[in-house]
């Protein structure tokens, strides 16, 4: 009897020791988590170092006041603590916001990041593929295809939208070079719409032969298609999800090539009638593992 109420009392012991632990355990957590007033912008500071490669950066909180940091990396990525690893593949310009919380409140700061090389795997190798400013409309080359005078496009709002007139057959195509490498996949895509068009069709290139004015590519080329034949009613979306070919439509978003070097990646629409238009934006041309 007595062995086991030494046993009981030692279990006693143990477990109110362990209790003791844990609580002041949780105390000095508490203490260390205690956090300041409300912090000011310019004690919410950010160092940004280079990573394990060109696209990879270190962003840390470098504050000089205590807080939890939450990140918006501008890419649509938010990460929370004081170091963090932020990916860009795609060239283009960031905004890095640093948003500090403490007991008493919040402050933000950012700082601007200009990636100025793709990823050569995961990164987007078109040039002003957003068409949002003079700089990315400058990348792409027009290219008239059967005439000058019965097919338009006009860049608005960061879209291309192609018209024609009527019963013309008009078609209008736009196309930039871009440098790839031997037996690497490659997938195209973009953003579409149109409030309908009456037999038209809407391609993708990615061509060894660069374009030329008012000749239709024919013959035996390089290319990725996405065609719509017959009557189209209103569609907008990823093209990728709009048009595949369970649907019925022809498609094809990856792409290889033989040797390495320049194609030209040309994007075309023409119609019987184009009616409203068609009209496209964030241009994609990625290498795909």
């Amino acid at each position: 009897m007595k062995n086991k109420i030494l046993k009981s009392i030692n279990f006693g012991v143990i477990a109110l020791l362990l209790i003791s632990v844990t609580l002041i355990y949780s105390c000095k957590k508490e203490k260390v988590n205690t956090l300041g007033a409300v912090p000011t912008a310019s004690q919410v500071l950010i160092q940004k170092t280079a990573g394990v490669d060109a696209n990879h950066w270190v962003l840390k909180n470098v504050s000089t006041t205590n807080g939890i940091a939450y990140w918006d990396l501008g890419n649509g990525s938010v990460l929370s603590g004081d170091s963090v690893v932020a990916f860009y593949p795609d060239v283009d310009t960031y905004t890095i916001a640093l948003t500090l919380v403490t007991s008493g409140g919040m402050a933000s700061s950012s700082i601007t990041h200009s990636q100025t090389t793709p990823d050569p795997k995961a990164g987007n190798l078109v040039k002003g593929g957003k068409l949002a400013t003079a700089a990315d409309i400058a990348q792409w080359t027009i290219q008239r295809i059967n005439d000058s005078v019965n097919s338009s496009i006009v860049f608005a709002n960061g879209w291309a939208t192609v018209t024609n007139v009527a019963e013309s057959w008009g078609q209008l195509a736009i196309y930039q070079p871009i440098q790839v490498v031997a037996g690497q996949k490659y997938k195209v895509d973009l953003s579409f719409k149109t409030a309908g068009v009456n037999n038209g069709w809407f391609k993708i290139y990615a061509c060894t032969t660069q374009p030329t004015q008012m000749v239709e590519y024919t013959g035996a080329i390089e290319v990725t298609e996405i065609a719509i034949w017959g009557s189209v009613g209103a569609k907008s979306g990823l093209l990728s999800n709009i048009f595949n070919p369970t649907a019925g439509i022809a498609s094809g978003d990856i792409v290889t090539f033989a040797t390495s070097g320049t194609i030209w990646l040309e994007i075309q629409a023409g119609a019987e009638n184009l009616m409203g238009g068609v009209s496209f934006t964030n241009i994609q041309f990625r290498g795909v593992q």
